[in-house]
């Protein structure tokens, strides 16, 4: 299987070329174009992550590379039956607030690519889609607004219990969501 890029690294190289989405949204958008329509094209999924951009520079080359390679481990992780797909989010290490953050930038660029991908407010979807994309909708609007120097350490513990079973949640309901969509895509391997 492909490597996965380096999210901190993915997110300088994407500043660098002013692009218009971060790497958690950029990664979240890719999903959401594959679960619409069981594949998506490389050149345009950089095209919504990156817009206009003028050619030639090393800085969007980089981009572009890592863009790739993500490109190429997701198409291959959601169709890996090991269940190999993950989030494109932030360590364990960093700041709850930052994580949360993340992760709601990650369900933004879900629902944006789902959009992107053709699926419209009103499409006729399966129960359990419908009520993931629900989910996930609430999920892009949260934030983490607490002061961890003021949180007791039950309570802090308790948040990251909480943030855990959420991310896990997005990252199952977008396998489930594949699968519902996409049913022969998600039972093929990609070589």
């Amino acid at each position: 299987m492909s490597q996965i890029p380096e999210i901190a690294e993915l997110d300088e190289q994407l500043y660098r070329v002013d692009a218009t989405m971060g790497a958690a949204d950029a990664h979240g958008a890719l999903c959401g174009m594959i679960c619409a329509r069981g594949t998506i094209e490389l050149s345009e999924w950089v095209d919504h992550v990156i817009g206009e951009q003028q050619q030639g520079s090393d800085a969007l080359h980089d981009a572009v590379h890592s863009l790739s390679e993500l490109h190429q481990w997701t198409l291959e992780a959601m169709n890996d039956a090991t269940g190999g797909f993950k989030l494109l989010l932030l360590d364990d290490e960093e700041p709850l607030p930052d994580r949360v953050e993340a992760l709601a930038a990650w369900c933004q660029g879900f629902i944006y690519g789902l959009a992107a991908g053709g699926i419209r407010q009103g499409s006729e979807l399966p129960e359990d889609t419908t009520e993931l994309l629900n989910d996930m909708i609430e999920i892009s609007r949260a934030g983490h607004d607490v002061d961890d120097s003021d949180m007791e350490e039950a309570d802090a513990q308790e948040d990251e219990l909480a943030y855990i079973e959420v991310e896990e949640y997005v990252r199952m309901g977008v396998m489930l969501m594949y699968e519902e969509l996409q049913p022969l895509q998600s039972t093929q391997t990609i070589h």
